[in-house]
């Protein structure tokens, strides 16, 4: 089977491997070609972020609380020229989740967020041991309370259960074993009190368990590193137990859920073959042809930071990013706050009468921002050199560019209905005029922002 190579395919790509396009990047990539077009997103280390870096940091965004982390994340999703590194850290922030209302340092957050950027397509097992090392982690699942006579499993069993295995392939007395083998893991310089905290991580022989550990069946005085180096290389009769949770893991966040056990067991493979390359795993599902059926598409339920930021990347608006962090919280998504270790849930859990309705209100307040504050967006540079004489074309224009021109004839008959009318709703005639364009565009990007097809990525 190959690939269908098409602008379609390529604005697919771009939902999943970033946030969403303009039309001028779908058709970059597009005319790339399938490989290129991959290779520019995941070898994004050939990509100069300089200027971005320079025009990120002079927005000045109060890193000393949790809003305005919020925001600097917001921005690199939604501006940075690299945005599959963006969209992995967003994942691996979903992965390796820290609650900042219990880590309680704001400096903490922020240094598991840059480390999970640096690795974000790194090996595997220098990802587990930089994620497993980081002050933030260990305060929050608890390790840094772990020592030789007073052992603390919590990191323990998730970092096999939820980050590197799965349930079922390690036991009762694994957890304790590995428990024991991060014993020393540790932080120094630690306040609770402190929300600019500097803790570092420090590992302490002195409270480290030094005797003997059997661990997923192999003995030995281990250590931290070797837990983890045990873990990744664990086999069963399948091959690579990390290698098939890592590729159902990425498969499930680029693609759909429930992968097919033969993309499973070849992602595992690529796994296995490239030295534990998240890199490489994450390329294989993005040249994959499965990964561009028709099945595949607009199935995956935007979560409110992919929402927020998609909604601001495909109508090219300003933004301080005041209102989309303001409203991740109705919409059910606290960036750096989830409820428990697991994250949240997916899919159509973020969708509820009030979740949805905190969605409309940001979309609302963006269409509707006629300030030189905020977030804002043009209506005039939305139709920019098209040809927008009709509601239909008009119509047409928009849901091409927030990828909505999937709908059924009546919502698009309906939209165009929108543009035609009169102020005072009855039958008119679209005719393109800058109090037309101001009035009718807002609102129709209001429309499509907040329809379901939006909300599908």
């Amino acid at each position: 089977m190959s690939v269908n190579w098409t602008r379609d395919a390529a604005a697919h790509l771009l939902r999943r491997a970033g946030f969403g396009g303009t039309p001028s990047e779908i058709d970059d990539l597009y005319a790339r070609g399938l490989e290129a077009a991959v290779s520019r997103l995941v070898d994004y280390d050939s990509i100069d972020a300089t200027a971005y870096e320079q025009s990120l940091a002079a927005k000045n965004y109060n890193m000393g609380n949790v809003r305005g982390l919020q925001q600097w994340f917001l921005d690199r999703m939604a501006f940075s020229p690299r945005p599959l590194e963006e969209k992995m850290t967003y994942l691996w922030n979903l992965h390796w989740t820290s609650w900042i209302s219990k880590v309680r340092g704001t400096t903490l957050i922020l240094n598991q967020n840059k480390t999970e950027r640096q690795y974000a397509v790194a090996k595997f097992d220098d990802l587990v041991v930089k994620i497993s090392e980081d002050p933030a982690e260990l305060v929050w699942l608890d390790n840094w309370l772990n020592r030789a006579n007073r052992p603390n499993e919590n990191y323990a069993r998730e970092l096999m259960e939820l980050y590197t295995l799965g349930i079922g392939y390690y036991t009762e007395t694994d957890v304790r074993e590995v428990a024991r083998a991060l014993t020393g893991w540790t932080v120094q310089n630690y306040r609770r009190d402190d929300n600019y905290n500097s803790a570092t991580f420090l590992d302490n022989p002195a409270i480290h368990d030094a005797g003997s550990k059997t661990i997923l069946g192999q003995t030995g005085n281990w250590d931290g590193i070797d837990a983890i180096r045990i873990i990744l290389n664990h086999s069963d009769s399948d091959g690579s137990v990390s290698g098939r949770f890592l590729g159902a893991k990425l498969w499930t966040f680029f693609a759909y859920e429930n992968p097919p056990p033969q993309v499973v067991a070849e992602l595992r493979d690529v796994y296995v073959a490239s030295d534990h390359s998240v890199r490489e795993v994450v390329r294989a599902i993005l040249l994959h042809p499965e990964f561009y059926e028709a099945h595949t598409r607009k199935t995956w339920v935007r979560s409110p930071a992919e929402y927020a930021v998609a909604s601001v990347r495909m109508i090219e608006a300003q933004t301080d990013f005041a209102t989309p962090s303001n409203s991740l919280a109705g919409m059910g998504q606290v960036l750096f706050n989830p409820e428990d270790a697991k994250g949240w849930d997916w899919g159509t859990s973020w969708m509820n009468t009030g979740t949805l309705f905190a969605r409309s209100t940001m979309a609302n307040s963006m269409s509707t921002n006629r300030g030189s504050a905020g977030t804002r967006f043009d209506p005039n540079r939305l139709l920019a050199g098209r040809d927008a004489s009709t509601a239909e074309k008009v119509v047409d224009i928009l849901a091409d560019r927030l990828n909505v021109d999937d709908v059924s004839s009546a919502v698009r008959g309906a939209w165009i209905a929108y543009v035609n009318a009169n102020d005072d709703g009855s039958l008119g005639n679209w005719t393109n005029t800058p109090a037309n364009v101001d009035k009718k565009v807002r609102g129709l990007v209001h429309l499509m922002l907040t329809s379901p097809a939006f909300h599908l990525a």
